[in-house]
């Protein structure tokens, strides 16, 4: 019997290529926590970009205004001064309708080396019709990282290492109360982290702090 492949498993794949410098050509990004797609996306470009080159070597595009002729010429052209070029996509349905699938299959086949291509869903949601041959192509060629939300043990852990990065800590329990009372979105739990470390008057942050400001 085939094993099921785990949920996190694109994200988990991501970060070995980050670590070990081998990133493809062709991701594709969506999820809930926005914060750690964001994130992720910042270091994939900082890894293939080196300071002064994204100029020549970036190019971002808006799904509602893409036409897939200009990506496709951005894909043949060959980076200039770097040795990769990062195309990133924001709200593109690949799956709209069969002329479009088409179009993008014979993109994917033929990816350069030198390109890294990034799809990102933030305001669209990501549905995959598993039935087509795009879908296949996309996990055979490339990559679906998937950014949801974290469990309450790994963001008491992210939440400590915020804290400890403006000279604080926190408890554990503490640090769930404030999941309980913000949500365990990473977005809205950043911004609260900042006032409370911001306000609090000693090193460590107690449940007062949290609750005069968050």
């Amino acid at each position: 019997m085939a094993q099921k492949k785990r949920p996190d498993a694109g994200l988990t794949q991501l970060k070995k290529e980050l670590t070990e410098g081998k990133l493809g050509t062709l991701y594709l990004f969506h999820g809930e926590e926005d914060y750690l797609r964001d994130y992720y996306l910042e270091t994939v470009r900082k890894k293939l970009l080196p300071p002064g080159t994204e100029t020549f070597n970036l190019h971002v595009f808006q799904g509602k205004d893409l036409d897939l002729q200009t990506l496709s010429d951005c894909v043949d052209a060959l980076p200039m001064l770097n040795d990769r070029t990062v195309l990133v996509v924001y709200d593109y349905d690949l799956f709209k309708n069969e002329e479009r699938r088409s179009r993008l299959e014979g993109l994917f086949q033929d990816l350069p080396d030198y390109v890294c291509l990034v799809f990102v869903y933030d305001l669209i949601e990501y549905k995959a019709d598993a039935r087509t041959k795009l879908a296949v192509l996309l996990k055979e060629k490339g990559s679906v990282v998937p950014f949801n939300r974290q469990g309450q043990g790994d963001l008491v852990d992210w939440i400590s290492r915020r804290f400890k990065a403006m000279d604080h800590d926190i408890g554990t329990e503490d640090a769930k109360y404030l999941i309980f009372l913000c949500g365990d979105l990473m977005n809205n739990l950043i911004s609260e982290i900042g006032k409370i470390g911001s306000y609090a008057a000693h090193h460590r942050v107690t449940r007062q702090d949290i609750d005069a400001v968050a």
